[in-house]
């Protein structure tokens, strides 16, 4: 069982889509402002050709670039909405490929004027808006590496016979830059092994194979704009005493057929970001990233060697330090400027994660022998003596949460009282005068939702079909750490769930070999005595089962929403639990070892859960029951531990605990990686 974030204190989503001109708009282009993910707040129109010349210092520059995208007082509008809803924002600059002329442009100035008494703030070097070049695609981010040490390539290139106008690569200084910049890396955490010298691309291969994390390469390069492409210099294996530029597209290729977990190229090369106007993946560091790296850092054009040096070495221990590689990127750029080093501008980071995970921390198992427990968990995945139980945390980045929800109710029926985060009971006020008004309202807010986020259709009679009119699946499968579909590749004959909504259903869809049933609790029908309801056939790995507890989105009379829907359900169980569950629903509560994910500790939800499913009729079972429980840190005060732990022991009492200091998120992906590693070795 999990509690989960008390609050999100992530910056929000912030989206900054430039297109091209429409016909007939001469050299207007249309911007879109997308807000927390789903939320259009303007559009607008940019005119790149009003720009005044480069001239000034970084922050006049940015200021005059930030006037010109939004002079449109329509999207100065938006800007000031968003700041003031959320001072911390995620900045994606998404140019699209018609417009990538634009890409020409030194976004990483972008400067916000002051404000009264706030000082101008250049975004792109801001710890509270970690800034990137955004580039979408259809393919998968990959998941946060969790492993330590991390593994460093870095490659040294200087080959033989460089073309005149390109001086020697002194391998050596480069060499002691970067041992300078990873110095500062903490013990433990990274491993580097050097190639160096006249390098091949054939070298270059075979390195990557070996499975690095990162590539730092040091090597010349330059942009063809006659053929618009961009090329690096590498050692000619056909002239042991040459060199040759290995263009964009070689080099893609290069990298594509790597079987490396490759996760970060940092292109310590001149002009390495160059783009061509013709197209948005054209040059090497996009078309890194087209290739399949989830970040590309590169130089848009000749920089210094302090400010490489200092911007290298601050990036690498911010991202270790915190894994999120456009958060990294900000805070480098900030030491260069603060240093008075000249050029902060010419790092650009090319991304294409939409919230700049790159790395990711294990949680860790409270009290002995932490591996004895992830070896019985995963031997009880395999044996299927394992149970997921899954609650409303597991929905966290995909559908509104339930604080979310209830401050919408909130809203809409002007509840009048402080806990306006508390579901329950903000839809108990709303249901004062009709009792299924909250349930219908949710179920709208739901599919809004979707539209909004994942282009499903405005009306929808219900969540589900919303969200299989959407491109939900496949927009949430580039999310490797999207906690439904991790756990649709685990092989659990059976989920459980106090959710309403269909994403573990269509996750486990979407899985090759496996074809989901779905069912919900009769709880506000008369139960039949006798045998049990048990859909057929029995549910296995092929054909799990997912059994709602608390009702489903197709069915809103038997969702349990307000604080009477929960007492209802429990009298209702309590009374009736062995003719309201299948009889494998009821085997599994009882004999197998449950996982629980997406909990906190005072959901209310919860404890009808366990009072009402787990204690009523189980006591005889107690024993034998293993239970794994996950607390976020930042829902729990790590002091009071022990605390937490008492209060699940009173619900338990001699059940085996196991606590896992961290979040769902983390959880899942150390499961699922943990599981992949154990079945390799089989």
């Amino acid at each position: 069982m999990e509690a989960m974030l008390a609050a999100d204190t992530t910056p929000a989503d912030l989206e900054i889509r430039i297109f091209p001109p429409e016909p007939g708009a001469g050299t207007l282009h249309r911007v879109e402002v997308t807000f927390g993910g789903d939320r259009e707040l303007a559009a607008g129109t940019f005119d790149a050709t009003a720009l005044s010349p480069e001239a000034g210092s970084p922050e006049e520059q940015g200021e005059r670039l930030f006037g010109a995208l939004f002079a449109d007082p329509d999207l100065r509008c938006a800007w000031a909405e968003a700041r003031g809803a959320s001072p911390a924002r995620r900045l994606r600059l998404r140019i699209d490929p018609e417009a990538a002329a634009l890409h020409t442009l030194p976004w990483e100035l972008l400067c916000e004027p002051a404000q009264g008494q706030e000082p101008a703030r250049l975004l792109a070097a801001d710890a509270t808006t970690p800034f990137s070049r955004y580039l979408a695609g259809a393919w998968k981010a990959g998941q946060p590496v969790l492993d330590r040490p991390l593994r460093l390539l870095a490659a040294l290139v200087n080959p033989p016979g460089l073309p005149s106008h390109l001086p020697p690569v002194d391998v050596a200084a480069e060499r002691a830059s970067l041992e300078a910049a990873l110095a500062e890396a903490p013990s433990g955490t990274l491993e580097v092994s050097w190639l160096e010298g006249p390098v091949t691309p054939a070298d270059l291969a075979a390195e990557l194979q070996k499975g690095p994390h990162f590539l730092h390469l040091v090597a010349h390069g330059t942009f063809d704009t006659r053929e618009e492409k961009g090329s690096l210099w590498l050692a000619d294996p056909q002239a042991p005493e040459g060199s040759r530029g290995v263009d964009e597209d070689e080099l893609a290729e290069l990298f594509r057929g790597s079987a490396s977990p490759l996760r970060l190229v940092f292109l310590a090369s001149c002009r390495s970001a160059q783009r061509s106007p013709a197209r948005a993946l054209r040059g090497v560091a996009p078309k890194l990233v087209a290739a399949g790296t989830p970040a590309v850092v590169a130089m848009q054009d000749a920089v210094d060697m302090e400010t490489a040096r200092v911007f290298a070495a601050t990036f690498y221990r911010r991202l270790l330090d915190h894994g999120r590689v456009d958060r990294a990127a900000n805070e480098a750029r900030s030491i260069v400027l603060h240093a008075g080093l000249p050029g902060p501008q010419v790092p650009v980071l090319f991304l294409r994660l939409r919230d700049g995970q790159l790395l990711g921390t294990r949680g860790e198992i409270q009290g002995q022998a932490p591996e004895t427990f992830w070896k019985s968990l995963l031997l009880d995945i395999k044996k299927k003596t394992c149970t997921p139980i899954l609650g409303p945390g597991v929905l966290e980045g995909q559908l509104p949460l339930p604080a979310e929800i209830a401050g919408a109710l909130a809203d809409e029926f002007n509840y009048p009282f402080s806990n306006r985060t508390d579901l329950p009971r903000v839809a108990q006020f709303a249901a004062t005068d009709r009792s299924d008004l909250p349930h219908d309202e949710v179920s709208g807010l739901l599919i809004r939702h979707v539209h909004n986020r994942w282009a499903g259709p405005a009306k929808a009679e219900s969540l589900t079909a919303a969200l299989r009119a959407s491109a939900w699946v496949e927009r949430s499968r580039e999310e490797e750490t999207e906690i439904h579909h991790q756990l649709a590749r685990l092989p659990f004959p059976l989920y459980l769930t106090t959710t309403a909504d269909p994403l573990m259903t269509l996750a486990l869809e979407a899985q090759e070999g496996r074809s989901p049933r779905r069912h919900r609790i009769a709880w506000r029908e008369q139960p039949e005595r006798g045998d049990p309801r048990a859909p057929e056939p029995q549910a296995s790995e092929e054909e799990p089962l997912v059994f709602h507890l608390f009702g489903t989105d197709e069915d809103l009379g038997s969702l349990v929403l307000t604080e009477d829907d929960h007492l209802d359900l429990l009298r209702t169980v309590s009374r009736d639990e062995h003719n309201l569950l299948p009889l494998e629903v009821g085997v599994a509560l009882s004999t197998t070892n449950l996982l629980f994910l997406g909990y906190r500790l005072r959901d209310l939800d919860l404890k009808i859960l366990l009072r009402g499913f787990l204690l009523n009729g189980l006591r005889d079972w107690k024993n034998r029951m293993r239970v794994a429980v996950q607390i976020d840190p930042d829902d729990v005060d790590g002091t009071r531990l022990a605390e937490a732990k008492h209060y699940l022991e009173r619900y338990f009492e001699s059940s085996q605990i196991r606590v896992y200091w961290g979040s769902t998120r983390q959880f899942v992906a150390d499961l699922c990686s943990r599981y992949q590693e154990e079945s390799l070795r089989d």
